[in-house]
């Protein structure tokens, strides 16, 4: 049982030396995405508030369309409604440019901060690929094995937690912060506390990491519950994002006659979820038949939350309808995998706990390099040291009150 302890300890401390650095930039940056949505919506959406002087009813959707075109803005991928009338609609280009539209007048009122935007898409690189392209081999490669070792040291440090001798006392130095502790010994009792109160977030964070770091494990979820996996696309992106504005077909002024008005074809579809806070829609080319719609019930991050429906747009009907509870468990839990990782799953509450469990982070990654320098410097002053003085150092170099790992 010692050989297999030890052996654990030194992988543990090891692949925390190589890997901590990286650790420490996705701890950092984590605590900062973690909130990113509701900074995002604090900063970007302006409100479009309704007064006397603002007409009865909304400006048509195809009227907004057609004064986006006409001043010069292009033809946007999607547009997305809000359920408050004091929100703006969203026209998005694509993921470069999204523009906000008063929903009473069509006028475009302003656009997202390219300061918060800039700034997010900065902590996106270095959380994601070190700071390098989104698509570097070396940036991505580098943090998917981080994520691999981290989860190892997490498991791993779970095991070297547990106290050679299990009793009350010897649980409570490990469970509980100590007053009056210096050095080593204060390092070695943060390190144990931290560990094990944030070891369980800090798996599903550090898990799902890893699922979406390695096309292998987010096929292992497909794998392990029968489901097919999805096939891979190179280009990365969802049609209705390769949709950009130079490529996309001339603005619709009008509806073809044949066609139901964007207004009516969105109104059929809030028809058909209660309580729903926005709708997506993808702006159909000219001769499309059918209209794509996601509709979502949550401020976003939770995807059971979220519908997808396809209107014909000739007779409104509704072609296809598929709701969440209607993918495949794979589908469901890689899902699940994107958006457990920051905790919006679990709304604010979620967020701040995987906020709390990257703070926490950082706290191991600081004590364990701190503790592994001690080690160092110890190591070295007993191969230096006289024979006559290696007892005394070795006396003076025990850390702990408690019994020494």
């Amino acid at each position: 049982m010692r050989t297999v302890r030890t052996v654990v300890f030194w992988i543990h401390l090891v692949l925390g030396c190589i890997a901590g650095l990286i650790i420490l930039a996705m701890s950092v940056t984590g605590i900062l995405l973690a909130f990113e949505r509701q900074i995002d919506a604090w900063a970007d959406a302006p409100a479009v508030l309704q007064t006397q002087s603002q007409p009865a009813a909304q400006e048509p959707l195809q009227s907004v369309l057609a004064n986006l075109s006409n001043s010069g803005q292009g033809v946007p991928s999607a547009l997305v409604l809000h359920n408050n009338s004091k929100a703006p609609i969203e026209a998005r280009f694509g993921r470069e440019r999204t523009l906000y539209i008063n929903p009473w007048t069509g006028e475009v009122i302003g656009e997202p901060s390219k300061a918060t935007r800039g700034f997010f898409g900065s902590v996106e690189r270095i959380h994601r690929s070190l700071g390098l392209s989104m698509r570097s081999a070396v940036g991505r490669g580098a943090t998917g094995a981080a994520n691999l070792a981290f989860l190892f040291m997490i498991l791993s440090g779970i095991y070297l937690w547990l106290p050679k001798l299990f009793n009350l006392e010897s649980v409570r130095t490990r469970l509980l912060f100590r007053s009056g502790l210096k050095a080593k010994a204060r390092e070695w009792n943060w390190h144990h506390v931290v560990g094990i109160w944030t070891a369980f977030p800090l798996v599903f964070i550090v898990l799902t990491g890893v699922i979406m770091s390695y096309p292998w494990a987010s096929n292992l979820l497909f794998t392990m519950t029968g489901s097919q996996p999805p096939s891979s696309n190179r280009g990365g992106d969802r049609p209705a994002e390769q949709n950009r504005a130079g490529n996309r077909a001339p603005a619709i002024t009008s509806p073809a006659p044949q066609f139901i008005p964007l207004e009516q074809l969105a109104q059929i579809a809030k028809q058909q979820v209660l309580n729903w806070r926005s709708i997506s829609m993808e702006v159909p080319q000219p001769l499309s038949q059918t209209l794509s719609v996601s509709i979502d019930k949550s401020v976003g991050g939770q995807p059971e939350q979220t519908s997808q429906l396809v209107l014909n747009r000739r007779t409104g009907h509704i072609d296809q309808i598929k709701r969440f509870s209607d993918n495949s468990t794979g589908r469901k839990l890689r899902a699940w995998a994107r958006f457990t990782h920051t905790g919006e799953e679990f709304g604010v509450v979620g967020q701040a706990i995987a906020a709390l469990a990257s703070l926490g982070a950082i706290v191991l990654v600081w004590t364990g390099f701190s503790m592994a320098l001690r080690r160092a410097r110890s190591a070295q002053r007993i191969r230096t040291a006289a024979p006559s003085e290696l007892h005394s150092t070795a006396v003076s170099e025990q850390p702990y009150p408690e019994p020494a790992d």
